[in-house]
Order: C-alpha cells, then structure tokens, then sequence
C-alpha cells in the first residue's frame, strides 16, 4: 500500500526494484557477480526482461545497488554489536558478516564493478564505518583496525589463516585476531 504522500506509480517503483534486488541477491549467491545476469535476475523475480536496466541503468547499475545493501546491513551488524560498542564487538562483527555473507561482502569491495561516485553507495558506506571511525584517535587508526579486520576476513575466508597459523580451540581465528588487536590498542 502506498504511503498517503507516494504516488501508486511510485509505490510499483519501490517494489519493483525490492523485488529485483532480492532476486538479484540469490543470484548473486548462487552465481557471483560475473555469473550474474540481468535477464535471470527478471526471471527470477518474474518481470519483464527489461525491468532491471529500467529500474538500475544496467548491470553495473544493479551490483552498485546490491553492494549499496549491502554496506547497509553491514552497519545493521555493527549497531547490533552494542552502542556504544567495543572495538573488540565491532571486529568481530564485521568478520561474522563476511562469513555470514561472503559473496555479498566480496562485491561490496569490487569497486571495477560499482559506480563509486554513487551517492546512496557513499552515504551506506559512511554509516557502515562510522562506529569504526569513532574508536579511531586518529583516521589512520580508525583504517588501521579496519584494514586489519577485513584482512582477517578475507584470510579466513580464503581458508588461509588458519593453515598458514595453525592453533587449537575453538575460536575463530578471525575473531581471535580482532580481539587480540583491539587488545593491544587498549580499547
């Protein structure tokens, strides 16, 4: 139903492309953002073959869009995490939400396939990093504790961290990391 103020052409708008972001983040899951398709996006949310590129431009469009979501539930995960939350919460949340998420965290970062000047990809991304930032004496602190956790991510996503340092117990070496870290900066 349409708000008292919003147009039911407007109201179609708005569920057309919730529709075709939700189909567009199965297939996203399912294949990748290189095996993503705009036309198996329509199928899947059963419009037109036109509507993705009417409602986001085209392909890049659309990854932009999904990444934008993406950084919006990212900074849901780090609210969760506590307000205000330690640095300690706020690592171990993000490495969960790249667990949790791995294909949708990888597009986030592959800026060759977003439109980078996007604002409402910008504003997401801001609001995603903001508690991050708050613990940070400095920015190169803030992006410090950041580089770090998204490294770790990355490495146990890969696989890599825990053969390359094997350990016993069952913490995750990611979230062991971050909490080490945070640690040593006296949060």
């Amino acid at each position: 139903m349409p708000r008292s103020d919003e147009s039911p052409s407007a109201a179609r708008d708005t569920d057309l492309r919730a529709s075709l972001l939700s189909a567009a983040e199965v297939e996203l899951a399912e294949h990748g953002p290189e095996g993503l398709r705009l036309r198996a996006v329509a199928r899947r949310a059963g419009v037109s073959h036109a509507a993705p590129g009417y409602v986001f431009g085209g392909m890049r469009g659309m990854l932009t869009a999904l990444a934008t979501k993406g950084f919006g539930a990212l900074a849901e995960r780090l609210a969760e995490a506590g307000d205000p939350a330690s640095l300690t919460a706020l690592g171990e949340a993000y490495v969960r939400f790249a667990a949790q998420e791995p294909t949708l965290f990888s597009l986030m970062f592959r800026i060759s396939l977003l439109e980078t000047r996007d604002p409402d990809l910008i504003a997401a991304q801001r609001r995603a990093f903001a508690p991050i930032a708050a613990h940070g004496e400095t920015r190169e602190h803030a992006v410090m504790f950041w580089a770090l956790a998204h490294g770790a991510a990355i490495l146990e996503r890969e696989g890599q961290l825990t053969r390359a340092v094997p350990g016993e117990g069952d913490d995750d070496p990611a979230e062991e990391i971050v909490r080490l870290f945070a640690q040593t900066l006296r949060e």
